[in-house]
């Protein structure tokens, strides 16, 4: 992905960042680089460790609350004819990309806008929402980012990004659909239409590496309200509500897995003390990490995914839309709504990719697909394409086998 000939420039967006990691993985080591950053205590180190290279400018955005973090996780890739945009949940250490199951975006390589294109030259709603989400930062090193990007055609992208930025995004301003659960929500509401008569069972999947505490008014009232939304929901009265599901390992999976569990506590943040104190609304919404057919069975998840599954009257599974993101189930990364829901409080920097069938301008099927010699895009004899999404665990989902199975570390 990095190590080619024609790559010009790049921006990395990360939570944790080894400089000389990622040069290594560089074949034009003398290409300019900005590396925007989440590291509080050990950036100086980074700094020092970026002085060896005179090209790479070293950032970071200013967070006020303690508990946030930038947490975001990609590439803005810039080749002599095109652009690209790399979404994904690694950070850029070795062991992230070596040990854990881990998830990629990588949107088409977008051309030069043309003057004999006039559709080519406004901008798309995925151009707009990368420069608004770049804007918020508030970093002078990303002018020239943002400048350049708005000259490339961006409307090749078939996704949706959902960011998170740090602050109060108040109902009377402009940010408040713009990010977090608020900017999902509203997406799901414009875009995720459900078939009336042929939407039996329906779930949605919650699956992410890191769960701090967070109460059960929270997870019900806000992220389940939220990620159940619907364009037609008003309308499609007979559709029954999801059945919300949190795919997370348990003891023994942990134990078993490559990292073990030692190892594996450093990335599979849930405290012991935090399940303890909820387990007993909470376990009924845990299924296992089951991940044999996609071969990640023994590679415990620090890829973070979020998806609503519905079968139809013949039992074959659809997905209604699906978010492949950085962003954990945690207050600070999704915000939290406040004062009767007219403000939501948000922590942290996330960045995330929605696809959606509505994304497409022919009729599709987004159908879940594990295999590992699966092609990304096939017609299914009929009409309607098929576009098969890799999904990091297997269905149907199995519920961990017992109350107080859960993984989780002492702090």
């Amino acid at each position: 992905m990095l190590d080619v000939d024609d790559l010009m420039s790049m921006v990395q967006f990360n939570f944790m960042m080894d400089v000389e990691f990622l040069m290594s993985n560089v074949k034009n080591k003398s290409m300019p680089v900005t590396i925007v950053h989440g590291l509080r205590e050990s950036a100086r180190d980074l700094v020092e460790q970026a002085r060896q290279w005179p090209n790479v400018t070293v950032a970071a955005p200013r967070i006020q609350d303690r508990y946030g973090v930038h947490h975001t996780k990609a590439m803005i890739l810039f080749f002599k004819e095109s652009v690209q945009l790399i979404v994904m949940t690694a950070n850029m250490i070795p062991q992230d990309w070596q040990v854990m199951t881990q998830g990629v975006y990588r949107s088409p390589k977008c051309l030069l806008k043309t003057t004999n294109n006039n559709s080519t030259l406004e901008a798309s709603p995925f151009e707009s929402d990368l420069i608004n989400y770049l804007r918020a930062y508030h970093l002078p090193c990303l002018g020239p980012t943002i400048s350049s990007i708005s000259r490339y055609d961006w409307s090749v992208c078939k996704a949706i990004l959902i960011a998170s930025v740090p602050g109060y995004h108040r109902q009377s301003g402009s940010s408040f659909p713009n990010w977090g659960l608020e900017r999902l929500a509203q997406v799901l509401r414009q875009h995720v239409t459900l078939p009336e008569h042929n939407c039996q069972n329906s779930q949605i999947i919650m699956q992410c590496s890191s769960m701090p505490h967070s109460p059960e008014t929270w997870f019900k009232e806000q992220v389940s309200r939220a990620m159940a939304e619907f364009k037609n929901r008003r309308s499609t009265l007979s559709i029954k509500p999801p059945r919300v599901c949190v795919v997370y390992p348990t003891l023994t999976a942990a134990s078993n897995s490559f990292t073990g569990s030692d190892m594996s506590g450093d990335f599979l943040r849930f405290e012991k003390a935090s399940y303890d104190k909820n387990h007993s609304w909470f376990d009924p919404y845990l299924y296992e990490w089951k991940s044999e057919r996609a071969g990640r069975q023994f590679l415990m998840p620090h890829i973070k995914t979020y998806t609503r599954i519905y079968e139809d009257k013949n039992g074959k599974t659809h997905i209604a839309w699906h978010l492949l993101t950085s962003a954990n189930l945690s207050r600070a990364a999704w915000g939290d709504y406040q004062k009767n829901r007219t403000q939501i409080y948000i922590k942290s920097f996330e960045l995330g990719v929605l696809f959606c069938p509505s994304l497409w301008d022919d009729d599709v099927d987004l159908v879940p697909d594990n295999d590992l010699d699966s092609v990304q895009e096939q017609s299914s004899g009929t009409e309607v394409a098929e576009i098969k999404v890799r999904l990091p665990y297997d269905l149907p989902l199995v519920h961990h086998p017992l109350p107080l199975q859960c993984f989780t570390r002492l702090t």
